[in-house]
């Protein structure tokens, strides 16, 4: 549709259903309404999909508009005859204009009920005023119209002042009778429906004039897509409750417990009252409350793409996590997790010793008593030989006729699974690429996100950004570890390092790239003329986040007899060094629970695929599934 290099006001979607619709299609095309159009057959399913995921998004794409005035609710929900659309619409038009206010519409013309938004700033008395004259024009407006006032939405507080001049006084007192005959000690939602003067439109607002929310701290983070704002980030949670959802994704502890803090919405108003000094803390950082609000955030990132609003509570997080330690300093255990990198170092090159050690019930009572980590859950073994010494020393890598990658050697290949970085090597020589390591690489640094050390952070993307930088070159950087590669395409970003943007765009998840080059070129690959194989595939939180990962089981499906269906789970529970954790272990338990039943209930000779190495770990401590990365499916099938 190109809407970036082509913005257009308006976009209208129609959809048909005819047995026989082409020559429709064919003579609506020739009228040439509107200033361009996309016409789309059952032969386009994804870009039908794509199309309708523009209207889903309706909310979100509005919300994040720069600036503090927002699309605001409140006048959104009238319906009239769908023939008097248009005529409702100009009399909208004419209440704002004069004001010089604009107004966003979606929803649904075809039954004559559009979501109508002013865009206004609740943070001042003026826009406040205008939303007050907005909302009573608009319910004079709709008496007009002999329309509905609340279609969809319902009444609730907004509304409720304005339901007697819609049914009139006598239909308004026998409501007041029929309350007072179900509820007369008024309990059941006071001052709703049935007005007592409690609720105004203009009233008990969440900001006000001259509300601002001023944190005690300079945050790490740019917030590049919210006004890179922390506090603009935080406020684009209204409260619809869509993170209160069915699983399997958003929010994994909140699936798991059902506790309103678990949720995306009450975290973003534990710290919205922290902040603003509900608590009557003079030390707003230090309160159990938002602890307890943040340390079971399990950073899956799923906030950041299925909150309607966007509310990326990650970063959010990780940068009220940093300033904890800004003013406490960095706990010993956060400094041990922010150095992973270093840890597997030192762990491989005291093979096999250092394996002998960490199984001894000793050292497991020891790291849980100074640390906390739980001793009911084995640590990552370290591998005999490193990764990146095994790529080094082998003899018959390949130079290969389709160009250059370069394979990012994660922290958990290089130290702990260098097996699947191995397969990596093998399929991507075997389409006919020449890999290469970024021999000068660093941790990416999750690994110190996640505890929230940021400026351990920033130095490392740093370092990382300008090394590829200063290679040159546009050579793919291919990442098997999704939370690596989302750092990379996200934080390194949000942390607003120069070069990252260029250094995004050409980091490319392993899946990704080996099935673009399939659909291009099905024979690219060597694989045995009958794979006949069938796989459960359970998704990385930071891929389907971030990516598009219906690609995988079609990339199990372009192997010969090849098929694979997306398990149906969310978080896997685990989230780094999370599940690690004696005090966090049941929870990781309970958030895996749908997982772990799902893999009981696999077939025996089905493979099952996770690409994230927490995710590994966490089935191979709790079922008796092997696990393998797609690269490791798709070398054994060669």
């Amino acid at each position: 549709m190109k809407l970036d290099e082509q913005p257009c006001e308006a976009i209208l979607i129609v959809e048909f259903f005819d047995d026989d619709i082409d020559d429709k299609l064919q003579d609506l095309a020739k009228r040439k309404l509107g200033q361009r159009q996309l016409i789309l057959t059952d032969k386009d399913v994804a870009e039908q999909e794509l199309v309708w995921k523009v209207r889903k998004s309706g909310l979100s794409l509005l919300t994040a508009c720069k600036g503090e005035a927002k699309p605001t609710p409140g006048t959104e929900d009238v319906c009239v005859s769908p023939e008097r659309l248009p005529e409702y619409v100009n009399g909208l038009q004419s209440i704002v204009k004069p004001m010089g206010i604009e107004m966003s519409f979606y929803g649904h013309a075809g039954s004559g009920c559009l979501h109508v938004r002013p865009k206004v700033n609740m943070h001042t008395a003026e826009d406040i005023a205008k939303y007050r004259q907005i909302a009573g024009e608009v319910s004079a407006l709709a008496k007009q119209f002999k329309a509905s006032l609340a279609s969809e939405h319902g009444v609730g507080i907004v509304r409720t002042e304005y339901v007697e001049e819609h049914i009139g006084p006598e239909l308004m007192q026998a409501s007041r009778e029929l309350k007072q005959v179900f509820d007369p000690k008024n309990i059941m939602n006071p001052g709703k429906l049935v007005d007592d003067g409690t609720f105004k439109i203009d009233t008990k607002l969440r900001y006000g004039d001259g509300y601002k929310i001023k944190p005690p701290f300079e945050p790490m983070f740019g917030y590049i897509e919210r006004d890179d704002s922390f506090v603009d980030n935080l406020e684009q949670c209204n409260g619809c409750g869509g993170c209160r959802k069915d699983p399997p994704t958003m929010c994994p502890t909140y699936q798991a417990t059902g506790e309103e803090i678990m949720v995306t919405r009450g975290r973003a108003n534990i710290i919205r009252a922290a902040l603003d000094g509900r608590f009557g803390s003079d030390d707003p950082l230090s309160l159990p409350e938002l602890d307890e609000a943040l340390s079971n955030c399990l950073s899956c990132k799923t906030c950041k793409t299925e909150c309607p609003s966007n509310v990326d509570l990650a970063l959010l997080k990780a940068d009220l996590v940093h300033a904890r330690q800004q003013q406490e300093g960095v706990p010993l255990l956060d400094k041990l997790i922010a150095n992973s990198d270093l840890l597997g170092k030192l762990g491989t090159l005291f093979y096999p010793m250092s394996n002998f050690f960490m199984r001894r019930k000793l050292m497991g009572w020891l790291t849980e008593k100074m640390l906390g980590f739980t001793s009911a859950r084995s640590m990552p073994p370290y591998a005999a030989q490193r990764f990146d010494k095994w790529f080094a020393r082998r003899a018959d890598g390949r130079q290969g006729g389709r160009g250059k990658v370069i394979l990012w050697d994660d922290t958990w290949v290089r130290y702990h699974e260098p097996n699947v970085g191995q397969a990596a090597v093998k399929v991507l020589e075997a389409a006919g690429y020449e890999v290469v390591l970024a021999e000068d690489r660093k941790c990416c640094g999750r690994p110190a996100c996640s505890r929230g050390v940021l400026n351990k952070v920033k130095r490392l993307g740093q370092h990382n950004v300008q090394m590829f930088t200063s290679m040159g070159g546009d050579e793919p950087i291919v990442f098997l570890e999704p939370s690596c590669f989302t750092m990379f395409i996200d934080e390194y970003r949000q942390l607003k390092i120069p070069g990252a943007d260029d250094v995004a765009a050409r980091c490319v998840l392993f899946e990704q790239f080996i099935y673009d080059l399939l659909s291009k070129e099905p024979n690219a690959l060597p694989f045995k003329n009958n794979c006949s194989l069938q796989a459960s595939i359970h998704g990385h939180c930071h891929a389907k986040a971030m990516t598009d990962t219906s690609i995988m089981p079609k990339l199990v499906g372009l192997l010969p007899d090849g098929s694979a269906n997306f398990l149906d789970t969310g978080c896997c529970g685990m989230a780094g060094a999370f599940g690690m954790l004696k005090k966090k272990y049941e929870l990781s338990k309970q958030v895996a629970q749908p997982l772990v039943d799902q893999i009981n209930a696999m077939p025996a000779d089905s493979y099952l695929i996770a690409s994230g190495t927490s995710c590994r770990h966490q089935i191979t401590h709790l079922t008796d599934k092997p696990p393998l990365h797609m690269a490791e499916l798709l070398a054994n099938v060669l």
